[in-house]
């Protein structure tokens, strides 16, 4: 009866190995023992801050810069020995040296990380005080302290005067030993020619038989006794000097080691503290390893008792396993007792320890191992009744040990204060087969009322039976459900799914018959079976097998959705894709079309050539008339399928694009009987020739305004003042070539249209672009002349050209 009930259930339910897995993953002797040793929050706040704490450890080490390995000495029995006024070895002071620099370490980490370590500066904090006060005591050490744990000669002056004494002494010793190992006084009595050091005194071995040869000091003898190691007499006052040398180098280390202890033990409260920080961080650090092993997550926590686990799988399995089934497990605030009935090895007590892990794990801090949007309630109470209770040590049946275990838990349970009816269960209750070995008859009636008593007692419970009695109740009772894990008969294997909503069958005789039993045996069994047992298993069986099915049409009709939702997502990409294209072609078709109006270009200009020399004006209209042809062809060419407009049905504020120029607008008059027409061109206005217009259908004067063509975006519209389209071209910002052949058809369409003169609108820039074109302009057979604008025209940024007048 020591143990605990709380104790009892962690033991049940494999708690201990959970945490030796834990423990596995710390990096320090303190942290791998408080792992086995996980404190459990009994707050929702704290439980929660302690699995963001993990959340936040793991993107640390998900990241590109994860936290500093967290493997160090326990030195708390130094530091207690310290504050005692004990003298720490130089090892030891090591080991504090080693714990103070990963403190600093840590400290400058979480420093630089605090935007991602939110939950976790809390449990840092000690760190940030604690490495400032221990900066001093950590240089100090490092002075005096090798890496290896042995002293340094330059730990103090005295100590580096006395070791510099006690090495030429000891010089002195080696040169007079090598002096008699090679005399001829010493050839005889000398064992071997070497000398050892006994009792920190140099001595040589001499032969027994001739110690009365040698004057000296016998200190050893050898264990055959022929040998004695004798300090001779003239090495006696060398030796005393060499020791009397090491007592001050012992003397002057135990003072430094005292001294630096005493620094430790000034600063041994803030030590603990940082000790205890760096234990903790390591602690929620193997949280997220075992969170990342185990793909786990974290899950929203209430204290509603409400469990709505997806895809929940056994921690410890998934460690044995490849391969693990996840089950969904849903209880929410209204169901009380969950009966989970099935065969044997169906994965009953499976469900049950999973059910208790999960609620020890999110009070520890840990991640669950389900998907992120599950949420599971904090139980500050966990009973368990797992397994055989037999206890032969004190005479205890199965049956008597069950029966001891339940009430001391309804004991337990009664002495604290009711609870309102109303409120949350905090206590969850697992039981594995209540009431059983014993008369199946009064078993099921005392698992009935005892369920019927916890459920009183506001405690969520689930518990597994072959009961049909507890069945029944689970199905007719408010605040109970049933719930089934499934067996493959024809495999004899459990496929550990589990269904909420309907009871399961124990399916014995089947797995009796497909194990090889005798089916005379089984047709008997089968005729002592009730008649109406009998139809409820089948009705059960085939509840089960429609569950299936509704779960795989589920699953079936989930994935049909998501197929949709991307073949969806892959038709938006090719339609963007088609529309690239098309925009591609239309390109490549304004560029074919571009080539066709630079021949006809030419044409022109062979044509204006021949006019110079013929001066008959007729062939020029035909000219004239033959490129006007050209042009509207091109716009037709050019025009959307079915998008034009016809220039008689067009009206004001109607969209049309000036063809040759790409420019969009809308029109600020009727063209009917005109020539030439007013067109709205972002926030200016173009006098347009009409044969250039093309309308556009689908598009409103506000959406054009709203987004002008490229070209109309760079055409000057002077403030408002309108503006010849034959009379002005806009070239900046473009590439030399490009702006080239801008110039030469605004020069063609100019000349065509007998204007006198030619804007040309180029800006400053580099100033190669204005030089490019007047380059141009000097030889062109247009141009009788050209000048930059004046300041009301653009200034030295515009150039005008006056055309030649045929």
């Amino acid at each position: 009866m020591n143990e605990t009930l709380s104790e009892h259930a962690a033991q049940a339910l494999e708690w201990p190995r959970l945490l030796d897995l834990l423990a596995q993953h710390a990096q320090s002797t303190i942290g791998a023992a408080q792992c086995r040793s996980l404190s459990l929050s009994s707050d929702l706040a704290d439980a929660r801050l302690r699995q963001q704490e993990t959340t936040e450890m793991a993107g640390l080490l998900d990241g590109s810069d994860p936290m500093p390995t967290l493997s160090f000495p326990d030195i708390r029995e130094q530091l207690t020995r310290s504050r005692k006024g004990g003298t720490l070895e130089a090892g030891e002071l090591r080991d504090c040296a080693v714990v103070f620099a990963l403190m600093a370490e840590v400290e400058r980490y979480a420093e630089s990380h605090k935007d991602e370590t939110q939950a976790l500066a809390h449990v840092l904090s000690p760190l940030h005080s604690t490495t400032r006060s221990l900066r001093g005591i950590l240089r100090a050490i490092e002075g005096a302290i090798q890496s290896d744990g042995s002293m340094k000669d330059t730990a103090s002056p005295d100590l580096r005067r006395l070791t510099h004494q006690a090495q030429e002494l000891k010089q002195e010793m080696r040169q007079r030993l090598e002096q008699i190992l090679h005399s001829k006084r010493y050839e005889e009595v000398l064992q071997e020619s070497y000398f050892v050091q006994r009792e920190g005194r140099y001595v040589v071995p001499v032969k027994a038989d001739m110690r009365g040869r040698i004057p000296g000091i016998v200190h050893d003898v050898s264990a055959s006794g022929a040998t004695i190691f004798l300090e001779p007499r003239e090495l006696v006052e060398l030796n005393n000097s060499i020791k009397v040398a090491d007592l001050g180098i012992e003397r002057e280390v135990h003072r430094i080691l005292r001294e630096l202890s005493g620094l430790v033990a000034s600063k041994a409260e803030d030590i603990d503290q940082g000790v205890g920080a760096l234990a903790e961080c390591d602690v929620i650090k193997a949280r997220a390893e075992m969170s990342r092993r185990l793909k786990c997550n974290p899950v929203a926590l209430n204290e509603d008792g409400r469990i709505m686990l997806k895809r929940a799988r056994h921690p410890l399995l998934l460690i044995a396993k490849d391969q693990v089934v996840a089950n969904d497990l849903h209880l929410d605030e209204t169901i009380r007792v969950l009966v989970i009935s099935g065969p044997n090895t169906g994965g009953k007590t499976v469900t049950l320890k999973i059910v208790g892990l999960f609620a020890l794990m999110v009070r520890g801090g840990l991640h669950l191992p389900c998907t992120p949007d599950s949420e599971m309630a904090l139980f500050i109470d966990l009973y368990a009744d797992i397994g055989d209770a037999q206890d032969l040590s004190r005479d205890l049946s199965s049956f008597s040990a069950h029966m001891t275990h339940m009430i001391r838990i309804l004991s337990e349970r009664a002495a604290r204060p009711t609870s309102n009816d109303c409120s949350a269960p905090r206590s969850l209750v697992l039981l594995d087969e209540p009431v059983t070995s014993t008369d199946p008859q009064e078993g099921a009636a005392l698992a009935e009322a005892l369920l019927c008593r916890l459920a009183e007692l506001n405690m969520k419970v689930v518990a597994t039976t072959h009961y049909g009695a507890l069945k029944e109740l689970a199905q007719t009772t408010s605040g109970f459900a049933n719930a089934s894990v499934e067996f493959d008969v024809e495999q004899l294997a459990p496929t550990y799914r589990l269904f909420i909503g309907i009871p399961g069958g124990s399916s014995a005789l089947e797995i009796a018959g497909r194990l090889g039993m005798d089916e005379s045996i089984l047709g008997e069994a089968r005729k002592r079976l009730h008649r109406d047992g009998q139809r409820l298993d089948e009705l059960m069986a085939d509840l089960q097998r429609k569950q299936r099915q509704l779960i795989e049409d589920t699953e079936k009709a989930q994935r049909a959705r998501q197929e949709a939702e991307q073949a969806a997502r892959e038709a938006q990409v090719l339609r963007a894709q088609l529309q690239e294209t098309e925009q591609e072609a239309r390109r490549g078709l304004k560029k074919k079309i571009g080539e066709q109006f630079q021949r006809a270009r030419a044409e022109v200009q062979a044509t204006v050539d021949s006019l110079k020399r013929e001066q008959k004006l007729i062939k020029a209209k035909e000219t004239k008339q033959r490129l006007h042809e050209l042009e509207t062809q091109t716009r037709q060419e050019l025009a959307p399928a079915g998008k034009s407009i016809p220039l008689e049905q067009l009206g004001i504020g109607d969209t049309v694009e000036i063809a040759g120029l790409g420019m969009t607008g809308s029109l600020l008059e009727t063209p009917q009987g005109k020539k030439r027409v007013r067109v709205k061109v972002g926030e200016g206005e173009v006098l347009a020739t009409v044969s250039n217009l093309v309308g556009l259908a689908g598009e409103s004067a506000s959406e054009v305004s709203a987004a002008p063509s490229e070209n109309a975006r760079r055409f000057p519209t002077g403030g408002g003042l309108g503006l010849d389209e034959q009379t002005v071209v806009d070239v900046r910002g473009q590439a030399a070539d490009e702006a080239l052949d801008q110039v030469v058809a605004a020069l063609d369409r100019a000349t065509l249209h007998g204007a006198p003169y030619l804007r040309i609108i180029h800006g400053h820039g580099t100033g190669r672009l204005k030089s490019v074109l007047r380059e141009y302009l000097k030889e062109s057979p247009y141009v009788a002349e050209f000048r930059p604008g004046d300041r009301a025209e653009g200034g030295d940024g515009v150039t005008v050209a006056k055309l030649q007048q045929t």
